[in-house]
């Protein structure tokens, strides 16, 4: 079955109800992060965000929609951060092991910087599946800055088939950073160690990968 990734919404475009629109989206976005659920309902967004629940059910559909709105912004704000870091690095970096280093840093720190607002959606993409889709789309944009960036460098790397290594590469940073800042429907190991051990471990085992030809 073909998901529908379009946003919901019925979004104005300016005056008063464009800022009402606003004000429920906030109101929205700041109770998944204090709750760090979907566990309220629209009167509280309607308090939260000084607007009618007449106002809401203009503008949506559901409380899911309003959520789903929620999201397509919070990932859009991501995404713009991820691509600006992942360029930095790639202007900034010296060497292969140098561009290693700093796309785990940028990654990890722009996922740290959302990971309040990633969290619940992380949660809820296991039951839903239109957030569960966007959130893909939005992570698969990602891994292929990384996969362009690293692969600039073929010539640097040593493992006998470059983009598998650069694929799992991102699979294993993104799931250790998203373990650790507890992402997913589990969140024991949530800030367990230290972060920047973290980081530091993963360029150092993800530049050996790409360097070091595998054993045969």
């Amino acid at each position: 079955m073909k998901v529908d990734l379009a946003a919901p919404s019925r979004e104005p475009l300016q005056g008063r109800s464009r800022a009402s629109f606003e004000r429920m989206v906030d109101a929205a976005a700041k109770l998944l992060v204090e709750r760090g659920n979907d566990e309220f309902t629209l009167a509280d967004v309607s308090r939260a965000g000084k607007v009618s629940i007449g106002s809401i059910y203009c503008r949506f559909d559901s409380k899911d929609d309003l959520i789903r709105a929620v999201q397509v912004r919070a990932l859009a704000d991501i995404d713009s951060d991820q691509a600006s870091g992942i360029a930095q690095a790639v202007s900034e970096a010296g060497s292969l092991v140098d561009l290693v280093g700093r796309l785990v840093e940028s990654i990890a720190e722009v996922l740290r910087k959302h990971s309040a607002i990633l969290r619940p959606f992380m949660l809820r993409a296991t039951t839903d599946a239109i957030v569960a889709g966007v959130g893909k789309k939005s992570y698969a944009v990602t891994e292929q800055q990384f996969h362009e960036a690293l692969l600039a460098r073929r010539d640097e790397i040593r493992h006998p088939d470059p983009e598998r290594a650069i694929n799992s590469l991102f699979r294993i940073v993104y799931a250790a950073v998203a373990r650790y800042l507890g992402f997913g429907s589990s969140t024991d190991a949530a800030w367990e160690g230290d972060w920047r051990v973290l980081k530091e471990d993963l360029a150092a085992m993800s530049s050996a990968f790409l360097r070091h030809p595998p054993r045969d």
